[in-house]
């Protein structure tokens, strides 16, 4: 893709057509992703006054879901990729402010150097990944996994990678001027799929901070919400195994 005219020409002509498509041809894993994300969007009403940090967490992790459904919808299947592995991360990070609120004690040092500071930083990082692992493993090996398969597919450049970007079977000169991904069923429903099975474990997550840390409240039916979802994710796991044994 040369020319930024023939990118911005791409998107403006196909981008509608694009999402159409996923639309129509997986239909029912574009409702449950959107639904998935819908509840997480909309699940935290109320957080204690030192839940700051929470609050930025889960708003970095509401909008990389809202990103990574985007993406699904628009078959960019790297982008979608890389917004859920924030999801993740940030998952385990909003569980931990919420259930340690208030200004981390790495923090609250005065007058830290930089360097203290992304210390500090990388610290919290870290102490919500080993938090999460010890007081939700459940979660956490759910979170996990995403994350592997993630890395191993979506993370780092491979050929295979940039078959999504690059038709290496085209023979009239327009082989880098595709801008959105060629469009796979099975790995549209896939990639949906994940999406909304990993905005789910972010559900979960809320859910369970929720219940035993005290510090934020959620939206009414909120379990009653999420175990529709879990169960619409099952019968379309079932589904895809069908058809792809057919």
């Amino acid at each position: 893709m040369a020319k930024l005219t023939v990118m911005l020409n791409e998107i403006v002509t196909h981008e509608p057509e694009v999402m159409a498509w996923t639309n129509r041809a997986a239909g029912p894993f574009v409702m449950f992703a959107q639904d998935a994300f819908e509840i997480f969007a909309t699940a935290v009403t109320e957080s204690v006054p030192d839940c700051l940090l929470f609050r930025g967490a889960y708003s970095h992790a509401r909008k990389m879901a809202g990103l990574a459904v985007l993406s699904a919808l628009r078959q960019h299947k790297i982008e979608n990729g890389l917004n859920l592995r924030q999801v993740v991360e940030a998952t385990s990070l909003f569980g931990y402010l919420a259930a340690n609120p208030g200004l981390p004690g790495s923090f609250g040092k005065a007058d830290q150097t930089q360097a203290e500071l992304v210390a500090s930083n990388e610290r919290l990082r870290k102490d919500a990944f080993d938090w999460s692992k010890k007081t939700y493993p459940g979660l956490d090996n759910d979170l996990q996994f995403y994350k592997g398969h993630i890395n191993r597919n979506r993370s780092h450049v491979t050929i295979f990678a940039t078959a999504a970007v690059y038709d290496y079977g085209a023979t009239d000169g327009t082989a880098d001027e595709r801008f959105f991904d060629a469009p796979d069923l099975r790995e549209t429903r896939a990639m949906l799929l994940s999406t909304g099975n990993i905005i789910n474990v972010a559900n979960g997550m809320l859910m369970s901070v929720a219940k035993d840390a005290g510090t934020i409240t959620l939206r009414p039916q909120m379990e009653e919400l999420v175990n529709d979802t879990v169960k619409r994710a099952i019968a379309l796991r079932e589904f895809t195994i069908a058809q792809d044994d057919g």
